[in-house]
């Protein structure tokens, strides 16, 4: 299996923020990573390629996750891209359609499709894998629908192999430490016949829904590093990869309302998320930037990363850096896949990325 040295598997949904936080991280950072992507459309493409395309343009070495986002709302099926997305999740001879678009893309590694599926299609997807030579994934999602998931077990416990990832998927929830008993029990019962070699990714998002609560400046702390460190004592003879959703969360159906979001600034640290705004004083996206670099205590300024510039440029003038909620997400998408994909270790030194961004 080709994933050594793989110490993060973060899952990204095709948005643009996502897609520039990613793309702008240096390749020191990227190659330690084995990103998980949600595939959909991009933008208002006629074709499902061109997301492909753009998560190769962020991700543009190694091999990567991929999986359907079936939180994506189709709002036009009769679009060429939507129409591609809807006949990849065909269920129909063992999701062949799925698996031809799979092989067309060498560096993608695929999550099996469970959804109405036998035994013995699943049996015939996971040969289609191996025949193409493609390490893939077993992606569990808490509370979703039933994926079959005893007809993935029997598949993957017949000849006892271990080309496979587990990635177990928590979602969305309040606090990290409210799943540790969602996890336990999956791996130590549905999963503990399968290959003891076959790691397993812990992953689940606690970034706010709202940011309302949140008032000049404020800390919002997220456990997911002891949920991993509480999987990993009670789990002894598997490897548990850490995951997350890279300080984003799950699409979700509800319209925006079409409101104006207060100007923030989010700026993540190992452990937390720093929100500065301040819409009763109507602060601009400028204001934030100069009150979250004034805070030493807080700021760092030396990782090196184009988060950190394009929030040291907004301090000066927000037109020449964060002006938009969306550049906001790409600078915290950015400056969170940093630092988890070094946590635990220094933090490299800005002379060791030797790809620096450039500003296009």
């Amino acid at each position: 299996m080709s994933l050594e040295n793989t110490e993060y598997v973060p899952t990204l949904a095709i948005r643009a923020s996502e897609m520039r936080g990613l793309e702008y991280l240096p390749q020191a950072s990227q190659s330690r990573m084995s990103p998980c992507f949600l595939l959909a459309p991009w933008g208002s493409s006629h074709s499902i390629e061109a997301a492909i395309r753009r998560i190769e343009t962020a991700f543009p070495h190694g091999q990567y996750f991929l999986d359907i986002d079936r939180d994506y709302t189709f709002s036009n099926i009769e679009a060429p891209a939507q129409v591609e997305l809807l006949r990849l999740m065909d269920p129909a001879h063992a999701f062949a359609n799925w698996c031809d678009f799979i092989s067309e893309h060498p560096r993608a590694m695929p999550c099996l499709q469970l959804r109405d599926q036998s035994l013995g299609e699943v049996k015939a997807q996971i040969e289609r894998y191996r025949k193409v030579g493609r390490t893939f994934a077993l992606r569990i999602f808490r509370d979703r629908d039933p994926i079959n998931l005893d007809e993935a077990i029997s598949a993957l416990t017949a000849e006892g192999a271990a080309d496979f990832i587990i990635i177990l998927e928590g979602g969305w929830a309040r606090d990290a430490l409210q799943l540790p008993a969602w996890f336990h029990g999956l791996i130590d019962n549905a999963l503990s016949e399968i290959n003891a070699s076959v790691p397993v990714v812990a992953s689940c998002t606690t970034i706010p829904k709202a940011f309302s609560p949140y008032v000049d400046r404020c800390e919002v702390r997220f456990t997911n590093r002891t949920l991993l460190s509480q999987i990993q004592a009670q789990t002894n003879n598997r490897k548990i990869i850490y995951g997350d959703w890279a300080s984003t969360r799950p699409r979700e159906t509800r319209g925006g309302g079409g409101r104006q979001i207060p100007a923030r600034i989010d700026y993540p640290v190992d452990n937390a998320w720093w929100i500065y705004r301040n819409p009763e004083q109507n602060w601009s996206f400028s204001d934030a930037a100069k009150r979250l670099v004034g805070h030493e205590d807080v700021w760092d300024g030396t990782t090196g990363q184009w988060g950190e510039q394009m929030i040291s440029e907004t301090a000066v003038n927000e037109n020449l850096g964060i002006d938009s909620p969306q550049k906001n997400v790409a600078v915290r998408v950015n400056l969170h896949l940093h630092r988890q994909t070094f946590y635990g270790t220094d933090l490299p030194a800005i002379g060791d990325f030797d790809d620096d961004w450039e500003d296009t």
